[in-house]
Formats: structure tokens, sequence, C-alpha cells
């Protein structure tokens, strides 16, 4: 099989864990970036999102210098996050996260406010793996004190989601049906259909195969020449 008939391929099984697609699907249709943080962050009680914008892979824009992320978005109040797609369990989340958590923080206070009117941050990962093996859907991470239970409030939030969960019972149908539709690729709610149904629409669009195809052409052509060193 050529390189270009192995992207061709890449590009027709292509579903909402390519990295690209998720990109697309979330930063172009408003409502589905919304419904999302409402359901990974219910009690937020988000109302509206703003300046969402994708990782633009072929043209490596970036939202902040020197970060990348796959979703960038903010809320009514100003609060930042950052959502991720991660299929592959590469052992290094923690440092990921502090690592994207360090952008945002970077711009959640402008100069002369208060440290009071820092913005809160979020980062969120939606995993197709169970990061730490308990088989919850969600994972959150705080800073606790060390000596006791006392916890440090530092405006940053951390939320690993579990596609792989094997109990679904702590949160709600519609995010456990958003996370089963990422492990399955089966719509089976609202949301997930409209997902689904935009992921047909995308694949109509001769622009979008072209970028998708290119990026992979690109990819797979150094990925070649660095087996080759």
């Amino acid at each position: 099989m050529s390189t270009y008939e192995e992207a061709l391929k890449a590009w027709n099984l292509a579903g909402f864990k390519d990295g690209m697609i998720f990109s697309w699907i979330i930063s172009e249709h408003k409502d589905i970036c919304l419904e999302l943080l409402q359901l990974i962050l219910p009690d937020l009680g988000i109302v509206d999102v703003k300046n969402i914008k994708k990782e633009d892979t072929h043209k490596q824009n970036t939202v902040f210098h020197g970060a990348r992320f796959d979703i960038y978005a903010e809320d009514e109040h100003g609060r930042m996050y950052d959502i991720e797609m991660q299929v592959s369990d590469e052992h290094n989340l923690g440092k990921r996260i502090s690592y994207y958590q360090s952008y945002l923080t970077q711009h959640a206070l402008e100069a002369g406010q208060d440290y009071s009117d820092r913005v809160d941050t979020y980062v969120i990962f939606i995993c197709d793996f169970d990061f730490f093996g308990v088989g919850l859907p969600v994972y959150t991470t705080e800073v606790r004190v060390k000596e006791s239970d006392l916890v440090l409030d530092t405006g940053e939030h951390n939320i690993i989601l579990n596609a792989k969960a094997k109990d679904f019972s702590a949160v709600s149908q519609g995010l456990a049906a958003f996370l089963k539709y990422v492990d399955t690729n089966v719509p089976t709610s609202a949301l997930t259909c409209k997902i689904a149904d935009d992921i047909v629409i995308l694949k109509t669009n001769t622009q979008k195969e072209g970028d998708y195809m290119f990026y992979e052409l690109e990819f797979r052509s150094r990925l070649a020449r660095e087996t080759k060193k």
C-alpha cells in the first residue's frame, strides 16, 4: 500500500477520537463545545462559551506562544478551558497537565490585577484508557496540604475522563453516553448523535479531506525519515 493510500485509509477510518476530527467538531460547533463542558462541569453553571480555538496542525498556529491545545475556550466569566483528546497512554499525563496549566495560568491574570482576580483554569483530558486503573469515569485533582486534609485553592482544576470506566453510575447519563461513545463510536444520546451526524457532514468536505491528507502525508514522510536515521 502506498503512502497516499495509507493516508486515504486513515481519513476514511478517522472518527471522533482522531485528533483533527475532534478539534474540527468541537471548535466549529459552539453548541457541542458548550454542552460538553456543561456535562463535564455541571456545578459551574456555564451558559456560554466564546473564543473557541483549535490546534491548527497545518499552519502550526498556537493559542498562546509555545502552547498547542486541541481545544481552547472561555466561558462567560472568563474562565479558561483546555480540552484534549488522548487515545494512548504515554505515561506522562501528570506532567502534560502541568505543562498545559502553566500556559493557561500565564494568561489568567492581567497586568495590574490582584491575585484574587485570577480566573480559574481547567485542563480536561478525555482519555480512551484508564490512566489510574481504578475504573472510575472521572478523576479530578487538587492541591492538598500533605500534613492534613486541607485543600489549597490555586484556581487550577484538572479533570481526567475515562472512557474505559467499569461503572458510570457516579456521573450523569449524558456524560456516561458521551464517554461510551468515545469508547465504542456508537451514539446513544442527542449529543453523541449530533456529533456523529456532524462527522458524516465533515467527511464530505473536500477542503477538510485535503487538509487531513496533507497532514497525514507530512507525518508519514517525517516518520519514515526518522526511521531511516
